[in-house]
């Protein structure tokens, strides 16, 4: 199957927050979950084998890692460069929609306070290899004290700013 990006992600916040008009594909790699935003067609699938069924244009790793102030629980990471993963070259356009992406297109107003959204080079504790692959990394920042409602908060906001940054790239002629 071919689809235009393929979102990885162990965080069911995501799946909350798309389109009720979905379909669940079950492929050689596992299952994942297709749905058209715009003109894009997105799989949502959790992390698997380093090698997927799925044909994509395009592959997002969204999932959580460990912030450090001024990072605050809940906040975004966008990272430009990933220290001591070398190969992870984010995809310079979705890059771009990322940083262009704005607080009014994606803060619900049921968050406690508003994330913010970080950007540039970092050292992240994510160990998933899928992440190695990926066009662009959204995480969730928590701490190493989150208990399970702050690790929801920061799935939500890792899911929350994905869906804005695709329903961005849907108005993108793509590359």
């Amino acid at each position: 199957m071919t689809v235009d990006i393929a979102v990885v992600t162990a965080a069911p916040a995501l799946l909350r927050v798309l389109s009720s008009d979905r379909e669940t594909v079950h492929h050689p790699g596992g299952t994942a979950v297709i749905v058209h935003i715009g003109s894009l067609l997105v799989a949502v699938e959790p992390p698997s084998s380093p090698t997927s069924a799925l044909d994509a244009r395009h592959r997002l790793f969204v999932g959580l890692a460990q912030g450090f102030p001024p990072v605050r629980p809940g906040d975004v990471l966008v990272p430009s460069k990933v220290v001591g993963r070398p190969e992870y070259r984010p995809d310079a356009q979705l890059l771009a929609l990322a940083r262009a992406t704005q607080a009014d297109d994606w803060i619900p107003d049921r968050f406690a306070h508003s994330p913010a959204v970080h950007f540039g080079p970092m050292a992240i504790g994510t160990s998933d290899p899928q992440a190695d692959g990926a066009a662009l990394m959204v995480l969730g920042a928590v701490d190493a004290r989150s208990d399970p409602v702050l690790r929801a908060d920061a799935a939500d906001a890792a899911a929350e700013f994905t869906l804005a940054l695709l329903h961005r790239l849907a108005e993108q002629p793509f590359t």
